[in-house]
């Protein structure tokens, strides 16, 4: 079994000691030299220097470092051995996630808890319901609780979470699922979104489909969705095609799954209702769709319903993430995103960041294009027009 990093800075101190480089009173090496010098993380050297501290080899002083302690006189007599209540415990970590179900989420944290399993790692999950403020009190709370690291599917947002920045900085081990935070150097892992959305215009391109709009919250400051709109862009280009800008809808809120109980819930159901009805009055030569998030792509499907047209007779439907039927074939034509492999990474990822090792920025999942019901070959005699 290798040796943790943060253990061999722990006896690298106390070899300098025993040699007598380091004696009473002197200041040993700050967590950012020894991290420099080891080439770890400063939450590996801040470990190595607590231990220490425990042990009662050093003694660190807020705002002045660390020094060796007053009773070391005699360097033979330090013990180099690591606290075992320490050295040998399982970890604790936490999933924060917006929400899950069988559409998304329910395997992805499936993998993470069977993983945790396998690895000796306690596990616990805590739901925001996709706020910002749950997000924080979640972090906040866990941190304070004292797990060892943290694996977060951040919400939808145009701003970043303050709680979230703080851990960056601190670099606590972290692990982001689903998406990343641009210009912040965070550890995550998610699926290629630009080829998967350029994969799922291509296919509409195929079926002869020209105009097509695009269907999504918000992309402002969620990377997941800035990706997939940068991937539908992309496939009009490299298709030569012009793409016009009022097919785009961007502006969504209801994408998470909706609790019928929930008054503020149903309220941002019938706001996009309205707004997906009046985009397609206002776009008859609209032939197919690109959503974002499977929930909305239930929302587009009922309100087509409601006026009258057939899928995929009338238009074709495309959208990331579905349920998966044992039964039939799959409602959606969609992207399906690989969440065992995804959640798996996430706990890989974060146990060599507990270990005190450097991981990667980002790391992609590859995806699959599951054809289903929603999508056809585009009918010349196809006539969309809404009274």
């Amino acid at each position: 079994m290798n040796t943790p990093l943060y253990e061999k800075i722990y006896k690298y101190i106390i070899s300098e000691i025993k040699q007598g480089k380091l004696t009473q009173g002197d200041r040993v090496p700050s967590e950012k030299d020894l991290a420099e010098q080891f080439n770890v993380s400063r939450i590996t050297s801040k470990k190595a220097l607590d231990l220490l501290a425990q042990n009662k080899i050093i003694e660190r002083i807020r705002g002045k470092g660390s020094f060796v302690a007053a009773q070391q006189q005699m360097n033979d007599e330090v013990d180099d051995s690591l606290p075992l209540s320490r050295a040998e415990d399982s970890k604790l970590i936490a999933l924060i996630i917006p929400d899950f179900d069988n559409a998304f989420g329910l395997n992805l944290v499936k993998a993470i808890e069977r993983t945790c399993q396998q690895s000796n790692i306690n596990l616990i999950i805590r739901r925001t319901g996709g706020r910002s403020e749950e997000e924080e009190k979640a972090i906040r709370d866990l941190v304070k609780f004292g797990v060892d690291g943290l694996i977060i599917f951040p919400v939808h947002g145009e701003h970043y979470n303050t709680e979230l920045l703080k851990l960056v900085l601190s670099e606590f081990p972290l692990v982001l699922v689903d998406r990343y935070l641009k210009g912040i150097p965070a550890s995550s892992v998610c699926t290629n979104n630009q080829e998967a959305s350029e994969a799922l215009t291509n296919y509409l391109f195929s079926l002869g489909h020209k105009d097509i709009a695009f269907l999504s919250p918000s992309p402002i400051g969620t990377s997941t969705i800035e990706e997939r709109l940068q991937g539908f862009h992309f496939a009009y280009s490299k298709q030569g095609l012009k793409l016009n800008p009022n097919f785009l809808l961007l502006d969504l809120i209801s994408s998470l799954p909706q609790n019928i109980e929930d008054a503020l819930a149903s309220t941002k159901l019938q706001a996009d209702y309205e707004a997906i009805k009046q985009f397609i009055v206002q776009n008859p030569s609209v032939t197919a769709f690109i959503v974002c998030e499977y929930y909305l792509a239930l929302a587009l499907k009922n309100v087509l319903s409601q006026l009258g047209k057939s899928i995929p007779r009338d238009y074709s439907i495309v959208c990331f993430d579905c349920p998966e039927n044992l039964y039939e074939k799959d409602t959606f034509t969609h992207i399906r995103q690989h969440e065992e492999e995804m959640g798996k990474m996430a706990v890989h990822l974060l146990k060599k960041q507990l270990r005190g090792e450097k991981i990667p920025k980002h790391t992609t999942i590859n995806f699959s294009l599951i054809k289903g019901k929603t999508t056809s070959s585009i009918l010349s005699t196809s006539d969309n027009t809404i009274l």
